[in-house]
């Protein structure tokens, strides 16, 4: 027995067994006829059920510890990390990357809309090739009763800007407190075309911070939801 544990069971169980009351020594050897006291019965029978006890603990320790699987890696959220990486390197250093600590457990995406998906935007330069200013993270959730996928659309662009009075079908309704700013509050229907004959109602939230501009955009979340999203956005890196 060398193992800590082990030796602090049999220290255990000497010590238990030199407490236990012992018959007078005259009864040390019993007579032939004589009966043993049940008390003495007692104790014995006690020892040996704390023996067996001890030695099954002790067969426990012996065995070797159960080995825990790792848990299983998140699939959403490998694909979360690698979209969001994926942009960090083509946007210029100046442009915060907001990325959600919180968005609705459904728009973790569905076989027919994988979640999420990012791609940035590009603006032309005198005398040089496109650079990117701006990115787009789309998270999806299933596909609604008009035929397309629900979706969360966060979007930045460098610079500031007003998208107040966009003809897009889309109605300026007053602004909510968040991040410490004013945020925009629009809400409508966008103009059919041959690929969303149906279009659903948008509630597209946009704000002005660090030198940019930034909108938080869903066709199937709740004003409120879409508020809980705006203020959980972290710098990402």
């Amino acid at each position: 027995m060398t193992t800590p544990s082990e030796q602090w069971i049999v220290s255990a169980l000497r010590q238990s067994t030199d407490r236990m009351p012992l018959p007078p020594e005259s009864r040390w050897v019993r007579e032939r006829r004589s009966t043993p006291h049940v008390s003495t019965i007692a104790v014995v029978g006690a020892a040996a059920i704390f023996a067996i006890v001890v030695a099954g603990a002790i067969s426990g320790l012996r065995v070797e510890p159960r080995v825990v699987p790792a848990a299983s890696a998140d699939a959403f959220a490998a694909r979360e990390d690698a979209q969001w990486a994926s942009i960090r390197y083509a946007l210029p250093s100046d442009l915060v990357m907001l990325r959600p600590t919180w968005i609705p457990a459904a728009f973790r995406g569905s076989a027919d809309c994988p979640s999420p998906s990012a791609s940035f935007s590009l603006v032309p330069y005198p005398n040089s090739s496109p650079a990117a200013n701006g990115y787009f993270v789309v998270y999806q959730s299933t596909v609604l009763s008009h035929g397309r996928c629900g979706w969360l659309l966060i979007n930045a662009q460098l610079g500031v800007v007003s998208y107040a009075g966009r003809e897009d079908g889309l109605v300026d309704s007053g602004t909510v407190d968040a991040r410490g700013a004013a945020i925009h509050v629009r809400i409508g229907t966008p103009p059919a075309d041959p690929r969303n004959p149906q279009p659903p109602d948008i509630i597209d939230l946009w704000w002005n911070e660090s030198g940019a501009t930034y909108e938080v955009i869903s066709n199937d979340l709740e004003l409120a939801d879409l508020v809980r999203i705006v203020r959980s956005l972290e710098p990402a890196q």
